[in-house]
């Protein structure tokens, strides 16, 4: 048998790398880093399990792993910094400063192989002058580094610079392309401003530029995100058109947007036009099942996904115990939770409130208080709410008065909190509690938030709070409700 060199063992290390298999990459690396000197890891090793952590999601690992490779006397070179950047603006979009001020170290090692990366480093972090610095030292810009740089200042909603920022891309020799739109339209997208992103996408088609997968994919989060189903079934028309509604992303995207825009039935329509479903499509129809109370569905589903081999990730069991409360089944929750060790899926706050919220529900309060003293990370009011939910719903005072003394103590001002105290006093028929209840919410001053609802008409979205009359057609409305309030009882009758 051939006697194992670096270069062999950097080929599989490389290859669980570049294949996901991130923590198989990082075995063999400590194998390496164990065995005699001619197969210790090099920078081609150090490389290789660097840019595996990053392309993977796991960003602080990426990080960690440099400074060791620093500290282990091993510097790196511009494709190992390439290779972490992403991982860098992660961690410092999610306002670690300490990883920007070390990211600015890797900055003045940098060439121009990096450059681009650098500026969307920058852009990310919502450092622009700094992203500019890095812009103008690149030597040999190309459209990519163009395309950061506008792509960065539309993400810090800098939208009067765009068109500058075009002009002079121009005079540098370079034309816009699909990626400068997708970055123009995703930054405006990211900063709410849905109408804008659509008029972007039709001035897109107009100029003869043909968007791909990823426009696609970014107008229908705007089309989701502002709740416009019938702008959203005008790109999936357009999608058809191009052949991008049977892709995996596309599909996902369009599950997405039909569910936040109340459609389950299109919802489970694009869904099962995706010639491939992968685990994001999968969680994006389980997401949708949940968000419409089908819980059934939502089970059968995240059971053939076990089935077919996919490995669920933490959306996954986020959604099929979302599917378990509206279900009320204790024991597939338990089995789910249990489960989630066994993909070694760590659970989240998220995922503690729904087995709390899943447990309130049925009556289970005691065991939902201690699953929250196990709780491995500071509890919130979400998780208080959810148990003092489930008090009220089934007259359980004595522990609602622990949930709510929590509540109250997060949230001071949250009439939410003394309204769900008091309607557990009157379930229980406590009514000085009750009352002294109503006085120190009359004595701090505190309202109830007023009830919200919206309707779609063509393109508009009218919004209606609750004794709010600032609606130009107030009175056909009110007439209108009044009729059907009268036919409703007619009926009745």
């Amino acid at each position: 048998m051939p006697k194992k060199d670096c270069v062999s063992w950097n080929a599989v290390l490389t290859a669980c790398a570049v294949n996901g298999k991130v923590l198989e990459a990082l075995c063999f690396f400590e194998t390496m880093s164990l065995s005699c000197e001619n197969t210790r890891p090099n920078l081609v090793s150090w490389t290789a399990v660097i840019g595996g952590f990053s392309q993977n999601g796991y960003d602080e690992e990426a990080i960690e792993m440099l400074f060791r490779m620093v500290r282990e006397g091993v510097d790196p070179n511009a494709q190992t910094l390439a290779s972490v950047l992403p991982a860098w603006s992660v961690l410092s979009a999610c306002t670690n400063m300490a990883s920007l001020r070390l990211g600015k170290e890797i900055h003045t090692q940098a060439n121009t192989f990096v450059g681009g990366a650098l500026v969307e480093m920058y852009c990310k972090c919502q450092e622009l002058k700094a992203a500019q610095i890095a812009f103008n030292e690149v030597n040999e810009r190309d459209t990519a580094t163009w395309n950061a740089l506008i792509s960065g200042y539309a993400r810090c909603n800098q939208i009067e610079d765009i068109q500058r920022l075009l002009r002079k891309m121009r005079e540098d020799g370079f034309e816009p392309n699909v990626y400068s739109w997708n970055g123009i339209i995703a930054g405006h997208v990211e900063n709410d401003l849905h109408d804008k992103a659509m008029q972007l996408f039709s001035e897109m088609q107009t100029s003869n530029m043909r968007p791909d997968i990823y426009t696609i994919g970014i107008i229908l989060t705007a089309c989701s995100r502002s709740a416009t189903i019938e702008r959203g079934k005008q790109v999936h028309a357009h999608a058809i058109r191009c052949g991008y509604d049977a892709d995996v992303y596309v599909g996902a995207a369009l599950v997405d947007m039909y569910a936040k825009c109340g459609s389950i039935q299109h919802a489970l329509l694009a869904y099962n036009r995706i010639l491939e479903p992968n685990l994001v499509s999968q969680n994006a129809m389980l997401t949708a099942y949940a968000m419409h109370g089908h819980g059934e569905d939502g089970i059968a589903l995240f059971r053939r996904i076990i089935t077919n081999g996919s490995r669920p990730d933490h959306v996954t069991f986020l959604s099929a115990l979302t599917s378990c409360v509206h279900v009320g089944s204790v024991e597939m929750g338990r089995e789910l939770f249990d489960l989630m060790q066994h993909y070694d899926v760590k659970p989240t706050i998220k995922h503690y409130t729904c087995m709390i919220d899943l447990l309130s529900r049925a009556g289970q309060l005691t065991e939902a208080y201690k699953l929250i003293k196990r709780v491995p990370v500071e509890v919130d009011s979400v998780m208080w709410g959810t148990l003092l939910g489930g008090c009220v719903l089934h007259g359980n005072v004595e522990l609602g008065e622990v949930a709510a003394k929590r509540l109250i103590a997060l949230e001071t001002n949250n009439t939410a909190s003394y309204v769900l105290l008091a309607n557990l006093y009157a379930y229980a028929g406590k009514w000085s509690d009750l009352a002294r209840t109503r006085r120190k919410i009359k004595d701090i001053g505190m309202h109830k938030i007023p009830g919200c609802s919206w309707i779609e008409d063509r393109d508009d979205v009218h919004v209606f709070l609750a004794y709010d009359k600032s609606h130009k057609r107030t009175e056909e409305i009110c007439a209108t409700l009044d009729k059907l309030t009268l036919h409703m009882k007619t009926t009745a009758l």
